[in-house]
């Protein structure tokens, strides 16, 4: 028996189906249908389902997070995925190799017949096999199944130390996982920066285009390696290529003197392709992907050493304003941290800083102050001398007014209404030492807490884009203007405000309309041309997108309401 569940948020288009598929002829014996994820995720509770036929585009929860909930159930379902999008060959491509068919909308039923039968002999080989060895073969498919949601949560808790970066806790992590441990001796990381949507997207389409990026990294970024590829808390995509044993770049591997097996040789070579698959990567997404982004290749480092090489990466992503579209190796570190105002670089961020601050910025104060008694109880009490409390304290320093910038504070504001002690004091004795750490973590927490819901970054755009509603306004100048990489600047305001920046700005420009027309009687093409729109067919389809109705009817309306209809 076959059951199917169809999903779309357009009733006509679930009846259409109904009625326009030959259900019987295909081989289906039952068929649901639900208007919205929920709803779905109702059905799949009560009822057995083997084909899932879905839409992307639905309101409140989309259809691949619809997917992403019936994999974590490891439910043993087929999808067919639709979609209104022809132009996303690419993201066809992609959704295919993540095991779903794709078919666009308006549906040709006699396609979605041929679409049935082939899934449908898909679900009876699973069937027969199960049979064959049941209870073997149930838990071997629900764990094939799960597998790579396994392999992503391990990644994400090694990139988050919530494994700590050690050979025996990750080892015990890969153990209890049950992961495949062969290769995970040496890794390297490739951050995956997206920079720039070239044309209009809405944030559902961003979705979708994203998840299609990050299955195209699979496929031309790890082409033959093994590997895996991630979605970090913060939005990042990160590929880990696992590299096999041998000694890293860390162990000073060069092919020279020293190396008669020429493995510094086959290290270099080995970057070289990496870099060069980057690159290919890179023209592909702007050539189907209507996007610009750049890819930052970390060193090859020992897998306990993945959590230091990530912090590095992102660090060399945030200093970087200058270059786009590009391969960006951690050669080019050196080069980011140069200091404008003096001339001269900026000592270079070590893993140990990085990591204190990742800590502080994402909140996590006892984790700030476990770290910092770490380096402490590192060191004999003989090794601790006045030089050393003094480094300590200019580290954390260094640390906090990192994050500082980062989230658009100037270092002033972590003094205010304070007496701090300084480096002579702080570094008289460990005890005074540790008392000030905790302090001005304590301290760098409240201030980050007390403005987390709009930090001054957020803020300063806001208020730059409410003066500039007459000028077009690009991602570039925006992060330009706050000191910040574009892509960083993006996933800070999305994570802060709920919506994409390019979003903000049409919002706030159809607002500035919506008033206008509402309470002027200027003409509709002085108001476009105000708001910075030349051409008034573009601004009547903005208008219309975000308010549902053409800037003539919206005026129309306002003024029958009011009692005035008048001359427009």
């Amino acid at each position: 028996m076959i059951r199917v569940l169809i999903v779309d948020d357009e009733i006509y288009a679930v009846k259409g189906l109904l009625s326009g598929v030959r259900w019987e002829a295909v081989g289906v014996d039952a068929v649901f249908e639900a208007y919205h994820a929920a709803m779905a995720q109702d059905v799949l509770s009560r009822e057995p389902v083997d084909i899932l036929i879905c839409d992307i585009e639905m309101p409140e929860a989309s259809g691949l997070e619809l997917m992403e909930w019936v994999a974590e159930r490891g439910l043993p379902i087929e999808t067919v995925v639709l979609t209104c999008h022809s132009e996303f060959q690419y993201a066809q491509k992609a959704l295919q190799l993540g095991g779903c068919d794709y078919l666009l909308k308006p549906v040709v039923y006699s396609d979605l017949e041929d679409v049935l039968r082939k899934t449908i002999r898909k679900v009876e080989e699973k069937r027969r096999l199960s049979e064959e060895g049941e209870l073997y073969r149930k838990y071997a498919e629900l764990w094939r199944s799960r597998k790579p949601l396994l392999v992503e949560r391990f990644w994400e808790d090694v990139l988050e130390r919530k494994i700590a970066p050690n050979r025996d806790a990750i080892s015990a992590a890969i153990s209890a996982s049950e992961l495949q441990a062969h290769g995970l001796e040496r890794v390297r990381l490739v951050l995956v920066s997206l920079e720039q949507w070239e044309k209009p997207l809405s944030e559902r389409d961003e979705e979708l285009m994203e998840f299609a990026l990050r299955k195209a990294a699979e496929e031309l970024l790890l082409e033959s390696r093994p590997g895996t590829v991630v979605r970090d808390r913060r939005g990042n995509t990160v590929v880990i290529l696992e590299l096999g044993g041998g000694r890293g770049e860390a162990d000073g591997a060069n092919g020279e003197v020293g190396d008669p097996t020429g493995e510094g040789a086959a290290k270099e070579e080995e970057e070289v392709e990496i870099r060069q698959a980057c690159a290919r990567y890179i023209e592909a997404c702007n050539r189907y992907f209507y996007c610009k982004l750049s890819c930052y290749v970390g060193d090859a480092v020992p897998i306990e050493g993945a959590a230091a090489s990530y912090l590095s990466l992102l660090n060399l992503e945030y200093r970087n304003v200058g270059r786009t579209n590009e391969v960006i190796g951690m050669d080019a570190a050196f080069a980011f941290a140069g200091d404008s105002s003096s001339g001269s670089p900026a000592p270079a961020a070590s893993d140990s800083m990085l990591e204190l601050a990742d800590l502080i910025e994402s909140g996590d104060k006892d984790g700030a102050v476990a770290l910092v008694e770490e380096r402490l109880a590192g060191r004999d009490a003989a090794e601790l001398s006045v030089e050393t409390l003094t480094g300590y304290y200019h580290g954390l320093l260094q640390a906090i007014y990192y994050v500082l910038h980062r989230k658009g504070f100037p270092a002033a504001r972590l003094y205010e209404g304070r007496d701090w002690p300084d480096a002579r004091t702080v570094a008289k004795s460990v005890v005074r030492y540790r008392q000030w750490a905790s302090q001005a973590i304590d301290a760098a927490d409240a201030l980050l807490r007390a403005h987390r819901s709009a930090s001054p970054v957020v803020q300063k755009v806001k208020a730059i884009v409410a003066e500039r509603l007459g000028e077009e306004l690009t991602r570039e100048e925006l992060a330009a203007a706050v000191y910040l990489n574009p892509a960083y600047l993006s996933r800070l305001f999305r994570k802060e405000t709920g919506m994409v920046l390019t979003d903000y700005i049409l919002q706030e420009k159809m607002r500035k309309a919506s008033d206008l027309l509402a309470g002027t009687d200027r003409s509709i093409s002085e108001i476009a041309d105000s708001l910075g729109y030349g051409n008034f067919s573009y601004f009547a389809r903005l208008f219309r997108k975000v308010y549902g109705a053409t800037p003539h009817d919206y005026r129309k309306s306002l003024r029958r309401t009011n009692g005035r209809e008048g001359a427009l």
